[in-house]
């Protein structure tokens, strides 16, 4: 834990540089959220936990448009159980062993940063990748969902290739107009990866968006995964809309590393298509209705999927808010597919509880 709390430090520290003798905004911010759930599935019933999570922002505005800030997030794992949510899987976990105990805190972000307003921004350290730009458009579900676009790769958070919250990334980004461009480098010594995206902001409440990642493949998952290879791309494009009461979202993806486990054991690299939508209404502000698909086809035709259907699922639930940060919602998902002895492909229902938190301390206008 150590090393993430020196990035927060490091940040502090670059901030004080820039901020001698001007007056600068500070600010800290805790937040997270505890979610637990019945999940019933495979003719049984289980307590789990649905990725809680707790995490501190640093903000440091200097004059001329200059910020410095930092950001570090855990995940907690606090029950034993399935895990039906992708966004909670850690960065050591490929391939994982299901009978093998997480650890309570696992880390999710920690990186620190510096931007201007007319230059854009430059971060470091492990955050949200440039890919996860346009996958998070439709990755939006209570519970599952986010499952067709090659973000979680291999049962990670996908911190190995920079789909999901990047490993050992540095981040440029930048706002001009209607448009939102990115760009990511992966620094690993041995390999490198790289990403971009960018979006175009349409009046009305609409977006579009492309993304590219290209990652470099290490020897130690060339080893355990067939047909990897020595680099792994994955392609999105998607469109957002968002306005009042409803929501929409559609993403397609051409990825090279749908990565599935045969019975006995063995990981199989398939490319393929994936395809998402997500949809919601939300008639009062007490009440949301969400629902959609994830599914994944083959794009070629091999032993494992002769018929190239990799995935599909459907998925529709509701939340009621007690208070906007106090909830319980229910959802379910059926799953169109022959390989239902794996979790990620089981029919499933849930009903959790949830509560998150987000408060904070600001120093205004403060000499130095």
């Amino acid at each position: 834990m150590r090393k993430y709390l020196f990035v927060l430090l490091l940040s502090v520290s670059v901030s004080k540089l820039f901020s001698q003798d001007q007056n600068v905004l500070d600010s800290i911010n805790f937040y997270g959220s505890l979610q637990v759930q019945l999940a019933a599935f495979d003719k049984g019933v289980q307590l789990q936990e649905n990725n809680p999570q707790m995490g501190m922002d640093l903000y440091r505005g200097l004059k001329n448009g200059w910020s410095v800030n930092g950001k570090l997030e855990f995940g907690l794992h606090l029950i034993n159980g399935t895990n039906f949510n992708n966004d909670a899987n850690s960065s050591v976990e490929f391939l994982a062993n299901p009978f093998k105990s997480k650890e309570v805190f696992n880390s999710r972000l920690a990186y620190f940063g510096i931007a201007n307003e007319k230059l854009g921004s430059l971060t470091f350290g492990k955050q949200w990748g440039v890919y996860y730009d346009i996958a998070g458009f439709t990755d939006n579900f209570s519970l599952f969902g986010g499952a067709a676009n090659g973000v979680w790769t291999g049962g990670t958070d996908g911190g190995w290739k920079g789909t999901g919250r990047a490993d050992n990334a540095v981040q440029y980004r930048n706002t001009i107009g209607n448009f939102e461009i990115a760009g990511q480098a992966q620094l690993f010594k041995n390999t490198e990866s790289y990403g971009i995206s960018a979006q175009y902001h349409i009046p009305m409440g609409l977006t579009i968006g492309a993304a590219y990642n290209d990652a470099g493949i290490v020897d130690p998952i060339k080893e355990v995964v067939n047909g990897i290879g020595d680099n792994t791309t994955n392609f999105i494009s998607g469109i957002n809309y968002k306005k009042g009461k409803y929501y929409g979202a559609f993403t397609f993806s051409v990825n090279d590393d749908n990565i599935v486990i045969e019975d006995t054991g063995y990981a199989v690299s398939i490319p393929s298509y994936g395809y998402e939508l997500s949809l919601g209404y939300t008639p009062t502000s007490k009440l949301s209705i969400q629902g959609g698909f994830n599914m994944v086809k083959a794009r070629e035709s091999v032993s494992l999927y002769p018929d190239k259907s990799v995935l599909f699922q459907f998925i529709l639930g509701a939340n009621y808010y007690f208070t906007p940060e106090t909830s319980i919602y229910m959802i379910g998902r059926v799953s169109n597919t022959q390989y239902e002895e794996f979790s990620s492909y089981v029919n499933a229902f849930a009903f959790g509880f949830r509560y998150a938190f987000d408060f904070g301390w600001k120093k205004r206008d403060i000499q130095k």
